[in-house]
């Protein structure tokens, strides 16, 4: 093997594709771990003096020790604690990610087999009949809701409660890329919780398949990709747009690396060989900032042959590393100083809170304070727009946009406040 010195980025993807494609479990159950228990989200499992604590909702899956607080991290780390060295550890993961394991076990008795039921049959989803909670609580019109983009896509969930009555839920589906609905969030008002009283939002995902989308009608011939965090967002600016030809995609709040690979095979799906155009149309606040971020990577590192992006969060900082492939110094330094030139000549004020990009033998690396740019309300949108700007237009060809809400956090509240000053000037006439 190579010395890593030599090419580290080499060795950053192989680390990187190891903890994507391994079988976490599987791997601990053929090197004689024992699986403990299992619970929605985390598996346990002992050998000797280890407790090893998978957490399987994460992406790729990490795990710690309970008996070790330094043990904890993802599959590599766990296989380069226990390896002679570095290199063993790359040659044992590249290894293990070929394998196919068995399946983790800890039933002791027959599973009594239950009478299938489809989602659709267990929460009563039927087609759109009660939209109250879309026309009155989100403030969505009707012609939005028939429109082509989202016709047939938004279903009722009736729920029964304890004395016969039927409350009307709204199921919003999530669909695979083959056109089949995999899973549904149902949403209704906010609701008094009776243990503490507080009031809370009700959201319910109906089974753990968390990474499939919500998205618009794909038939639709579009002339861009829109991306938000919520349905509701993706309804309320296809309404503020006069419903426009465009493919929306709902990343249902939090993103990881399964949700963006569905993105992108969206995306792929309905632009073909075209490079449609992304509009990422995140709420205006640093989770929204941060997702913005994650799209930039995820395409940079897909579709370019130049650069491989890396993000290092902590809260509030976020460190863009832009590892290149190959090229002389002089790459490197062009596009330093073009990052350098763009923040210099950007709006007033840009200069003092963005910091300047640095140029190093192997990396060009930029650090960004997203609370420091979220503290500039009025100017906020423009320098934020100007950075992801910088970053498309250097590294995706501008195929990148930035199309946040100008007044609210998110499109749905911008909706509502623009309905409800409209209301107002009405009164006044």
């Amino acid at each position: 093997m190579i010395n890593y010195s030599e090419d580290p980025l080499h060795y950053k993807q192989l680390i990187a594709q190891i903890n994507e494609e391994i079988d976490f479990s599987g791997y601990l159950t053929a090197q004689g771990y024992d699986l403990l228990k299992k619970s929605t989200g985390s598996q346990e499992f002992k050998k000797n003096d280890e407790r090893i604590v998978l957490q399987t909702k994460r992406h790729p899956v990490t795990y710690f020790n309970r008996n070790d607080g330094s043990d904890k991290g993802r599959f590599f780390k766990f296989i380069h604690m226990r390896s002679g060295n570095f290199y063993e550890a790359i040659k044992s993961g590249l290894g293990a990610i070929k394998e196919t394991y068995p399946a983790a076990n800890t039933h002791t008795h027959q599973k009594i087999v239950k009478t299938f039921k489809s989602l659709e049959e267990r929460y009563n989803i039927n087609p759109l009949t009660k939209p109250i909670y879309l026309t009155e609580g989100r403030q969505l019109s009707m012609a939005t809701l028939h429109s082509e983009a989202f016709k047939g896509r938004i279903f009722s969930a009736f729920h029964i409660n304890d004395i016969g009555g039927r409350i009307a839920n709204v199921a919003l589906p999530k669909y695979g890329t083959d056109g089949n609905i995999k899973n549904y969030t149902l949403y209704n008002r906010p609701y008094r919780d009776r243990k503490d009283g507080k009031i809370k939002k009700f959201r319910l995902f109906l089974n753990e398949r968390y990474e499939y989308l919500f998205v618009s009608n794909p038939e639709v011939k579009a002339d861009k990709v829109v991306c938000v965090e919520s349905g509701f967002d993706a309804l309320a600016y296809h309404e503020l747009h006069g419903l426009p030809k465009a493919f929306y995609i709902s990343m249902s709040g939090h993103i990881d690396n399964r949700k963006l690979e569905q993105f992108f095979q969206w995306n792929t799906l309905v632009g073909g060989a075209t490079n449609l155009p992304i509009h990422l149309a995140f709420d205006h606040d640093i989770e929204g900032m941060r997702y913005d971020l994650m799209v930039v990577r995820s395409w940079i590192n897909r579709r370019s042959d130049r650069v491989f992006m890396e993000l290092d969060w902590k809260r509030p900082n976020m460190q863009i590393k832009l590892n290149y492939h190959s090229g002389p110094l002089a790459e490197m330094e062009r596009d330093a100083n073009f990052i350098n030139e763009q923040i210099a000549s950007g709006p007033e004020g840009l200069a003092l809170v963005f910091e300047k990009a640095i140029c190093f033998k192997d990396k060009v690396v930029w650090e960004l304070d997203l609370d420091k740019i979220q503290r500039s309300p009025k100017a906020s949108r423009d320098y934020w727009k100007r950075a992801i700007g910088i970053l498309s237009e250097c590294f995706t060809r501008g195929t990148i946009k930035i199309d946040k809400s100008p007044n609210q956090k998110d499109w749905n509240d911008e909706l509502i406040s623009v309905k409800k000053k409209s209301r107002c000037q009405l009164a006044h006439l």
